[in-house]
């Protein structure tokens, strides 16, 4: 059968199998979880009805392709405490979905055993193709291909467009699901950071870690990133004020002081010490 989905090229010398990924063709269908929920029917937006109906899409949406009990969609749905009738709302709402996405020939919603399983092609779920574009960020990153590990990591970040199954997190498993991917998110942000930072992107990536340090107040990793671009950009008087607001935030709201490596940071920045910032610097898995 031919493939529903192209592959897009980043810049730089290409490795065969390492810098291409999969993305969705216009007309496609597309199911969008990085943001609020949105479903794409041949070009066509698509509402997958009320509130619960939504939640037991993105649900399945989340574990496209793997079979999904109905005991663990009605959790999901209603938490801890559903309606007597889960079980045969659950049925209702899928046979809505099966009529909806009908003209769908990429997208089905089948039953497995006591569940249910939806099954899409590659790329189709937003976080398929998000979570792929890490793993080609990270792989380019390891092998010293820079300018194709940021690439890959933009384009990753590009498919964000605001807090993950916004609307939708009613119940705890619903909670635990976007807890996971703003996580991921997080994740995300910092091997960007780290592939720009390394390919000497100084001054262009300040814009985007205040973004960071603005969204995730509290992250003293983004902190560090932004106060070595800062400080590499020849701003160093920045760069110390970036750790007196840090200081000043965690000891204000959260009673505690910057960790070491954070204050070791500042300390090499303030003696303005090359070598040592860039002994701190070197290892960019070593937590705050």
């Amino acid at each position: 059968m031919k493939s529903a989905y192209r592959t897009r090229p980043h810049s730089g010398t290409p490795r065969p199998g390492a810098d291409r990924c999969t993305v969705p063709e216009a007309g496609l269908t597309q199911l969008n979880l990085l943001g609020p929920l949105e479903i794409h029917v041949s070009g066509v937006a698509m509402s997958p009805g009320g509130a619960k109906s939504q939640i037991l899409f993105a649900y399945l949406c989340l574990h496209a392709n793997r079979h999904v009990s109905i005991s663990n969609i009605i959790e999901a749905t209603w938490g801890e405490e559903p309606p007597t009738s889960a079980r045969k709302n659950v049925q209702l709402y899928v046979s809505r979905l099966r009529r909806q996405v009908e003209d769908a020939a990429d997208v089905h919603l089948v039953t497995t055993g006591d569940g249910y399983q939806l099954s899409a092609e590659a790329g189709q779920v937003d976080l398929e193709r998000c979570q792929r574009l890490w793993r080609l960020g990270k792989e380019s990153f390891d092998n010293g291909a820079l300018t194709q590990a940021r690439g890959h990591l933009r384009e990753a970040i590009q498919l964000w467009r605001g807090r993950p199954l916004s609307g939708l997190t009613g119940t705890l498993v619903m909670q635990a699901e976007a807890a996971r991917l703003e996580q991921f998110r997080l994740g995300l942000l910092m091997k960007y950071f780290q592939a720009q930072l390394a390919d000497d992107q100084h001054v262009e990536v300040i814009p985007e870690l205040l973004a960071a340090v603005t969204a995730y107040p509290y992250q003293e990793r983004l902190r560090a990133d932004l106060m070595l671009a800062l400080w590499r950009s020849g701003q160093r008087h920045a760069a110390l004020a970036t750790y007196r607001e840090a200081y000043q935030l965690l000891a204000d709201e959260l009673g505690i002081t910057p960790g070491r490596r954070l204050e070791a940071l500042h300390q090499a920045i303030l003696a303005d010490d090359a070598e040592l910032v860039s002994d701190l610097t070197a290892d960019r898995n070593i937590c705050p």
